[in-house]
């Protein structure tokens, strides 16, 4: 389920992304107008990031190891910005017992559901849903408050997405394609990055980013990435 939740977003993001796509975001008013109410510490979950690596033919294979690297890249980069920023104190995940990590699993999944429809309408840039900027009430659920007590943290950092990678054949089958006049879509990442109060689960802040140049097996990369979605959180210097 969450892969197809996060491949639906890539697709929204893909069809309105520049070939430099600044990081998009959307956050609670509440947060932007008092200080007072962010939160000072907040745990990081284990960043989820599926890692494919694209064929000649474009079929798409899931990279396991890829995903281990990547997920490795999210968190360092995560603690690093965080820390530089001086945005808030960040984290690590407690140990948890199975049914706890069961629970943090269907709520990660559950904010993933959240996001697609931030993306689509929380911020605002149509019309019809333009309230949504001022009527931020997006929410996973009190399900998350054993957190608290596990990690001492006020909110949970949520960092989830899909890299898609292409391969030596796919970059040869782009430039032939070229030649002919043909346009083979390479590879693409989407990341987004969320706040959730872990008292009430109510979402306070997300950020968006696409790359079709990123590659989450490096730290680079991932690094410059994350400091793109930092920049969108109030205030961030």
């Amino acid at each position: 389920m969450m892969r197809r939740i996060v491949g639906g977003v890539l697709i929204a993001i893909s069809l309105t992304a520049t070939p430099a796509l600044a990081a998009l975001s959307a956050v609670s008013p509440a947060l932007v107008r008092d200080a007072t109410v962010r939160p000072r510490k907040i745990v990081l979950l284990p960043p989820q990031i599926f890692v494919y690596e694209l064929s000649a033919g474009g079929v798409p294979t899931r990279k396991a190891d890829w995903e281990a690297t990547a997920r490795e890249n999210l968190a360092a980069a995560a603690t690093r910005q965080a820390r530089e920023a001086g945005l808030f104190e960040l984290l690590p995940a407690p140990a948890l017992p199975p049914s706890e990590r069961d629970t943090l699993e269907a709520h990660i999944g559950l904010y993933e559901r959240v996001a697609q429809s931030v993306f689509v309408y929380g911020r605002g840039e149509q019309a019809a849903w333009a309230h949504k900027k001022n009527e931020f009430d997006y929410t996973v659920g009190p399900g998350l408050a054993f957190l608290r007590d596990r990690s001492g943290a006020d909110a949970a950092l949520i960092v989830l997405g899909s890299d898609y990678i292409s391969s030596g054949g796919r970059k040869a089958a782009f430039a032939a394609g070229l030649l002919l006049g043909i346009v083979m879509p390479l590879g693409q990442s989407f990341i987004t990055s969320g706040i959730v109060d872990l008292r009430t689960g109510d979402v306070q802040w997300m950020s968006f980013d696409a790359s079709a140049r990123m590659d989450s097996r490096n730290p680079a990369d991932v690094d410059d990435l994350m400091r793109a979605l930092f920049q969108t959180y109030p205030h961030a210097r």
